[in-house]
């Protein structure tokens, strides 16, 4: 499936769509009928070439890192073979980004049982507001073409 004005909302939408806790999001434009959800464990697994065409496949991420397996995340020294993501675009925030937000991590579930009961909520919340900001420059590189200037190889 190639994406589209048509269809992009709805592939983001199954991207995020967490089997057994969320709906799918069903038949999207241009993609065979059916449902369509987060790979959930298998989304981790790069042990496969993500696409055997000529095009490339955009790959949203919230660290600028790819690990494989599901299990083995907290491994930072774990690697996918580059033939495997030659074809691959990854859009992720900075590790400088990561670094600014409080804590120096993304929020996680973890959180709930780490801090006070509204302590998580105020720092997700601030997390929210720095993410928009963080959108709103990655919309004006794209409509600039200054995008080309901070590409960077996985």
């Amino acid at each position: 499936m190639k994406l589209s004005e048509a269809n992009l909302m709805d592939a983001v939408m199954a991207s995020g769509s967490i089997p057994v806790v969320m709906e799918s999001v069903t038949n999207i434009a241009g993609a065979p009928e059916g449902r369509y959800r987060d790979g959930g464990i298998i989304d981790y697994h790069f042990y496969m070439r993500f696409h055997q065409g000529d095009g490339l496949v955009l790959y949203p991420h919230f660290y600028s890192r790819i690990i494989p397996g599901w299990f083995d995340k907290a491994l930072k020294h774990r690697r996918p073979s580059q033939q495997n993501i030659d074809n691959v675009v990854l859009v992720s925030p900075s590790q400088a980004f990561v670094d600014r937000l409080p804590y120096r991590k993304i929020p996680d579930r973890n959180d709930f049982a780490r801090f006070t009961f509204d302590e998580p909520v105020r720092y997700w919340k601030r997390v929210i507001n720095e993410s928009k900001r963080l959108g709103e420059e990655f919309l004006e590189l794209v409509a600039s073409g200054k995008i080309r200037q901070v590409v960077n190889p996985i």
